[in-house]
């Protein structure tokens, strides 16, 4: 597999001489393990999907550690979470973890990792990842002028890309054969490892009956109710669901925006597949061709640029504050990024012709800080001003 410079690694560097554990998480096989390797190669790493190492981390944290002394990289520390406790009243704290988890919610040990980590996520290769250009990519922000580093791609090409995914040790391939081989074999070990034991084994296939629906739901509101009919299970169990994919990595939660006390807005999340290719096989979409056509083109189009804007953030160790706003006088944003002054509003559309009317919502949202500069993201062929507030700019342009 051919090398790619991973856009965490170069964040990374710049915390050599912090003295804090770096908690690294994300789906299985998005490249956790071999993105802080290639960093620091000399440093060992302790598998704790070896049930020895995992017994004695267990069993006891204080001499699990003076067999492994930092620096050193703990992989698979879901498995182990009593170890932060230890780690806490380390001397040296030069220690990586990666889990195939987000450990941000596992209550019982949030005090340990709140404010004593540094807490990164990772997801699957980015554009700029793909062509090798990952220490050049910034959190994205909309402005006047993008950044146009990387080179742009066909319409047919994105579509190319968008059905093969985003997994590192997937070569690129218009081979079907190839491909659902690759995802049919990636979905059983994340299931195997990171799902089934969290489920009663009755459920199993309401599960994946569910996780199918989940993929047909990407880039949609989330609907507990319509999917539990769909799936013929309960609402708290679809709830609790949602939740075990959410964890494991395979979905995201874009939040609405709504502001307490207002019957103003509406309160649900949007839910996204976090890899297009991953839900394409779920969805049995079998050729790129296939997906272009496909009436989820646009619902995947969508998942690709909030998953690509995304990375921008989780891959530079920024916490992205996202949001989509729909107002009970049907005004929609399709994302809204906050910072400390404003928020930056980016509608997304499948097309090659972007128009003023795609982001004439932007004027119509209420909101509780000022509206910023706002990006109208498509597939056309040079970014473009729509008006004075809003460029319209190409997915490769980000």
């Amino acid at each position: 597999m051919r090398f790619i410079r991973r856009s965490v690694v170069e964040y990374i560097k710049q915390l050599d001489n912090i003295n804090k554990p770096v908690i690294i998480s994300g789906m299985r096989g998005v490249g956790k393990l071999s993105a802080v390797s290639s960093n620091y190669e000399n440093i060992p790493c302790v598998q704790l999907s070896n049930i020895k190492e995992t017994l004695l981390a267990c069993n006891s944290g204080s001499e699990f550690f003076t067999v492994h002394k930092a620096p050193v990289i703990i992989n698979d520390i879901q498995y182990a979470l009593n170890l932060f406790k230890y780690i806490s009243e380390m001397e040296s704290k030069k220690i990586f973890l990666i889990a195939n988890q987000h450990l941000d919610c596992t209550n019982e040990y949030k005090e340990y990792i709140k404010d004593k980590c540094i807490y990164l996520e990772l997801m699957g290769l980015s554009i700029y990842e793909m062509a090798n250009m990952g220490h050049m990519q910034k959190p994205f922000i909309p402005a006047k002028h993008p950044p146009c580093i990387i080179s742009k791609k066909s319409v047919h090409h994105t579509f190319k890309l968008i059905w093969r995914g985003f997994f590192p040790d997937y070569e690129e391939t218009d081979n079907f054969n190839e491909w659902d081989n690759f995802y049919s074999h990636k979905i059983e070990e994340i299931l195997q490892k990171d799902i089934y034991d969290k489920i009663n084994i009755v459920n199993k296939t309401s599960f994946l009956n569910f996780l199918t629906t989940a993929a047909s739901y990407t880039g949609k509101e989330l609907n507990i109710t319509e999917i539990a009919e769909k799936v013929n299970a309960a609402p708290n169990t679809v709830k609790s669901w949602v939740y075990i994919l959410e964890q494991a990595g395979i979905i995201y939660l874009l939040k609405p925006y709504f502001t307490e006390n207002t019957k103003r807005y509406i309160k649900a999340p949007k839910i996204y597949m976090t890899d297009t290719g991953l839900a394409a096989w779920l969805l049995s979409i079998n050729s790129a061709d296939e997906l272009e056509k496909s009436s989820l083109s646009s619902s995947f189009f969508e998942t690709f640029v909030i998953m690509e804007l995304l990375k921008s953030y989780r891959h530079n160790g920024r916490k992205a504050l996202f949001y989509h706003y729909r107002d009970n006088s049907k005004v929609t944003i399709d994302l809204l990024i906050e910072d400390e002054e404003c928020f930056y509003p980016v509608n997304i559309e499948n097309t090659t012709e972007p128009k003023n009317e795609y982001v004439s919502s932007f004027k119509n949202a209420v909101l509780h800080k000022k509206l910023g500069y706002g990006s109208l993201i498509c597939l056309t062929d040079m970014h473009r001003e729509l008006n004075n507030e809003t460029t319209a700019l190409s997915i490769w342009e980000i």
